[in-house]
């Protein structure tokens, strides 16, 4: 989704930008083929990759779809020409699979989850909250897809989940593997910033867990961080701007050290 990883997933599209076909049996998916409708200048071609999209998975799906919710910057009117069009469509049963299908000119991502287990991923997920707060509601059936929604509205305003003692360990110990990863390929610059590169996804994504906060999108990572901690905020821009490999490398060091200087090293066993 355009929010960023999340558990939400991306699974692969062919490379041919071919649509994911469907299970033997199931309803033909929309095609730039199929008639066009008479053209309203007045719906945006985002209005009518949503429109065909609930139209297929009602279709599909009959009796036991429960919700369809939009997501991502479809939502928020901030599309543009690459954006994805996301859906998450609660079911009743179990289910947990993704879809990518294409409609006119729009890749439209389908996440595919059952009532309760979304019930249950509201509660434990750091990003399915953040997802759903600002996601709209396009179909439901005894109002599950309003109660999702008004449970990831609660369940953000807690708060993220804490993280135990092991777990930040986990983040530590994940993050230092990259830069030392790193620091090893320091005759193979293009590998090293490579591994670099991971190693500041990771850490940036330490420094939420850490602090207990939600997570931005990508593109405002740099910034939320500043404001929330000028000394990280500083060392991830004065890392980011440095064109110097092995200052690049001692720049990551610094905010390792910065980031983790309270969180122990793994136990060692001799």
């Amino acid at each position: 989704m355009d929010d960023g990883p999340t558990e939400l997933g991306t699974p692969h599209f062919p490379a041919d930008g071919s649509a994911v076909a469907p299970p033997p049996g199931d309803p033909p998916l929309p095609t730039d083929a199929a008639p066009a409708p008479a053209k309203d200048e007045s719906v945006s071609e985002s209005a009518q990759v949503i429109a065909k999209a609930v139209r297929y998975l009602k279709a599909k799906r009959g009796g036991d779809l429960a919700a369809i919710i939009l997501a991502g910057s479809a939502v928020r009117d901030a599309m543009t020409s690459h954006s994805d069009v996301d859906l998450l469509a609660l079911v009743l049963g179990s289910d947990n699979g993704h879809e990518l299908v294409r409609i006119l000119s729009r890749i439209v991502e389908i996440r595919y989850l059952g009532v309760s287990e979304a019930e249950e991923q509201v509660n434990a997920s750091r990003r399915l909250p953040i997802i759903l707060r600002k996601a709209r509601v396009l179909y439901e059936l005894e109002a599950a897809g309003s109660q999702l929604l008004q449970k990831a509205h609660a369940r953000f305003r807690q708060g993220p989940p804490s993280s135990t003692i092991h777990e930040k360990i986990r983040l530590r110990a994940t993050a230092l593997h990259w830069l030392g990863k790193a620091e090893d390929q320091q005759a193979e610059p293009a590998i090293a910033r490579h591994l670099l590169s991971i190693f500041f996804d990771e850490a940036m994504s330490a420094f939420y867990q850490l602090r207990g906060l939600w997570p931005a999108s990508p593109v405002e990572h740099l910034r939320f961080i500043s404001q929330r901690d000028h000394v990280m905020g500083d060392l991830l821009q004065q890392a980011f701007m440095a064109t110097d490999l092995s200052d690049q490398l001692a720049r990551a060091r610094r905010i390792a050290d910065y980031l983790f200087k309270d969180i122990p090293a793994p136990a060692r066993i001799d």
